[in-house]
Formats: C-alpha cells, sequence, structure tokens
C-alpha cells in the first residue's frame, strides 16, 4: 500500500478540484482501485476510501465534472457502491459498527453526483445505482426503521438513507421504463408503509404548532424525503397505494398545518420549509395525469382547507413591505396555491374568494421570476379569457 501516493493524489484533487482534465482524475481512481484491491481487511478499506473521497464530497453538487460519462462508470465508484454503501448498511446490525460517517460521505457524494444526471449520462447512472442488492437493502433497512427503534440514535444512518432516496429521485425524475419499476417497486412500497404507519401519524400529531420547530433526522427522513421520494414514482397502473396514504395521512396532516398562524409561515426554517413543500405536493399532486381527478373528488374538504390556509399564507405575506418578504416562503406559497388549481373542483372554490385576484396581481410585480411566473398562472387559471385579454 503506498499511503504517499495516495495523499499526493488526494492533495492535487484537494487543490486543483475539478479544474483537472477528466484524465487526470480517471488517472486518479485508477491508482485508489489498484490500491484497494490489495487490501483484505474492511475498517482499512474503508479508512483509506474516506481518505480518498475527502476532496469529492468537499466539491459543490453544482460542480458537473465528476458526473462525466467516464469517470460515472469508473471501477472506483463501483467500489463505492457495493463496499460502503451496500456493505455498511448491512453492518448496520454490528455492536460497535462506527463506520456510519464513512457511509453518509458516500451517500453525500452519490446524491451530488446524481444532481447532475443528463441524457448523456443517464445509462451509466442507472447502471450504477439500479442496483438490486443495494434496492433490497434499502427495503430492509426502512422497513426496520419503521418497526423498530433499535436505530432511532443513528443519525447517520437516518442522514445516509435520505441522501440515497433524494439520489433515486434525481434519476427517477428522468425517464424509467417498466423492469427499472420493477426493481424499485418493493422500495416504493416500503416507503408507503412507513409514510401510513403509527410512526408517521404520531410525528405529525406530535409537530409544534409552528414554523421555527426542530425537526430531528427521522423526522427528515419520514415527513421530508419520503414524500420527496414518491412523488417521483409515478406507477399509475396502481392508484390504490397513492390513494390509501392519502386516506391516512392527508387529514393528520391537515389538521397540523391548519392549526398554525399563517402570520407565523414567513420565519419558517430552511428544514421545516423543505418538509412543508415536499409534504403538501406530495398530497395535492401525486401523480401527473388526467387521474388526478380521483384524488380530486374524494379529497376535497382537506384540499379545500388546505388550500384556504395557503390563501391566508399569501393575505400575510403582503401585510408586509415588499422589500421585507420572504422569497423562499413566497415562492412555496404561489407553487402550491398552482398546484391546487389543477383539481377542478378545489379551483372552482379558489374562484369564490374575492381576495385572491387582488393578491395574486400584486405577486407580479415582485421581482422574482419564478414567483411572478406562478403568479401568472394561477391567474390564467382562475381569471375568464375577456379579463386576461383586458389585462
Amino acid at each position: 500500500m503506498s499511503e504517499n501516493s495516495i495523499e499526493e493524489h488526494v492533495t492535487t484533487i484537494h487543490q486543483h478540484g475539478l479544474s483537472l482534465p477528466v484524465e487526470r482524475l480517471k488517472t486518479s481512481f485508477d491508482f485508489f482501485v489498484t490500491e484497494l484491491k490489495t487490501i483484505d481487511d474492511c475498517e482499512t478499506r474503508s479508512s483509506l476510501i474516506g481518505q480518498m473521497i475527502s476532496p469529492l464530497i468537499s466539491l459543490s453538487f453544482k460542480d458537473k465534472r465528476l458526473a462525466e460519462v467516464e469517470l460515472i462508470q469508473h471501477d472506483f465508484f463501483l467500489i463505492l457502491r457495493d463496499q460502503i454503501l451496500i456493505e455498511h448498511l448491512r453492518r448496520r446490525h454490528m455492536e460497535g459498527n462506527l463506520t456510519g460517517e464513512i457511509l453518509l460521505n458516500v451517500s453525500i457524494l452519490f446524491t451530488n453526483l446524481y444532481h447532475n444526471i443528463t441524457d448523456t449520462n443517464v445509462a451509466e447512472c442507472k447502471h450504477l445505482l439500479l442496483h438490486y442488492p443495494l434496492i433490497d437493502e434499502l427495503v430492509q433497512c426502512l422497513n426496520e426503521l419503521n418497526n423498530s427503534d433499535k436505530h432511532i440514535n443513528d443519525p447517520h444512518l437516518f442522514r445516509s438513507i435520505s441522501f440515497l432516496l433524494t439520489a433515486l429521485k434525481h434519476l427517477q425524475a428522468k425517464q424509467i421504463i417498466n423492469n427499472e419499476y420493477s426493481l424499485l417497486k418493493p422500495l416504493f412500497s416500503v416507503i408507503a408503509q412507513c409514510l401510513t404507519s403509527l410512526n408517521t401519524i404520531a410525528m405529525i400529531r406530535n409537530l409544534k404548532r409552528n414554523f421555527t420547530q426542530y425537526l430531528n433526522h427521522r423526522n427528515i427522513l419520514f415527513l421530508d424525503t419520503m414524500p420527496l421520494y414518491s412523488q417521483w414514482y409515478s406507477d399509475y397502473h396502481d392508484l390504490e397505494i397513492f390513494l390509501q396514504v392519502l386516506r391516512i395521512v392527508l387529514k393528520e396532516f391537515t389538521d397540523w398545518f391548519t392549526s398554525c398562524s399563517p402570520n407565523s409561515y414567513r420565519h419558517c426554517t430552511a428544514k421545516m420549509g423543505s418538509m412543508i413543500r415536499h409534504f403538501t405536493y406530495f398530497l395535492v399532486r401525486p401523480i401527473e395525469s388526467d387521474k388526478l381527478k380521483i384524488f380530486s373528488e374524494e379529497f376535497y374538504d382537506d384540499y379545500r382547507r388546505l388550500v384556504t390556509h395557503w390563501i391566508l399564507f399569501l393575505s400575510s405575506t403582503l401585510s408586509f413591505p415588499s422589500n421585507k418578504i420572504n422569497t423562499s416562503a413566497t415562492r412555496t406559497i404561489l407553487q402550491m396555491l398552482y398546484n391546487f388549481t389543477l383539481h377542478l373542483n378545489v379551483l372552482n372554490y379558489m374562484k369564490t374568494m374575492p381576495i385572491l385576484i387582488p393578491m395574486l396581481l400584486q405577486m407580479t410585480e415582485v421581482d422574482h421570476v419564478e414567483i411572478q411566473l406562478n403568479a401568472y398562472r394561477c391567474l390564467g387559471k382562475l381569471m375568464r379569457e375577456d379579463d386576461i385579454k383586458k389585462m
């Protein structure tokens, strides 16, 4: 083992980052693979891998160089998948297992990598992550987390799974074919079980009536990451799974959400904002198809309660000077209002609220492209054609 040479490669990547040519990065990866193949001891190998990836996880997820096809298909990433992700998920049962940090760091690396999926590299990304042993291990792990408190004090495990599900979400945003859906269906099924479990119901009921509270990593996995993942699993052949989830959690979430003061939303923390955005999006727009009408009819009462509260959020936002507007919170409000307009019966209800159109017109003057866009999209749904032409 050439520790000095490993350090030299790591230092070079640290110093030059992704300004290095792809061929130079491949040379480092080749060297890493050669060194790792000489090591049989799992702990030693994990320690070295931690050293090797340290400059990679410090790179911004916006950097696209690692997502080059020549790098994604490199054996180094296969080693990270097989010997860290799969192996360390399996070792979660071992007493005194202290390898959580390396599992977390590789999970972060994969999430950053999959943030940059394109039509050019999607085949290589699928080959790397749509791997039965990895998917199966995630399924088994989620089953345990849902049915046992054994790992409740293991934040590295909860965070690692959140990052891996996020990576898979990025992948599923690209076109997934039938045999890939078959591979992923057990994962979606266990997530549906988690979302409808007593654990999730208890988490929602235990939320405080404000938007500044602390969410632990278990909360984030169940209430934020799982809904985010699920909204990208568009299995329209089995709508009953989506319906069953909403039948159990929609009213619980609606009861909590509508108990919170609209005036407090502008102070929403980043993690709470993410959870509210992803959970609401999944509950209101779980699928992207003409079958959305099924949800409109069954869940109208809760949708009406939710959209009324979101409109109150918008009213509260407009009570402050434009330079004091919380841009992130306002973006979410407008996106959610647009999602509700996709339900025709909810849209008709929104049309009965005289304050809504004037408030949306005010939003078109906010100096933010996305806020303006969603304001106009809502207005296009709410206003009559003649009024739109006059405007």
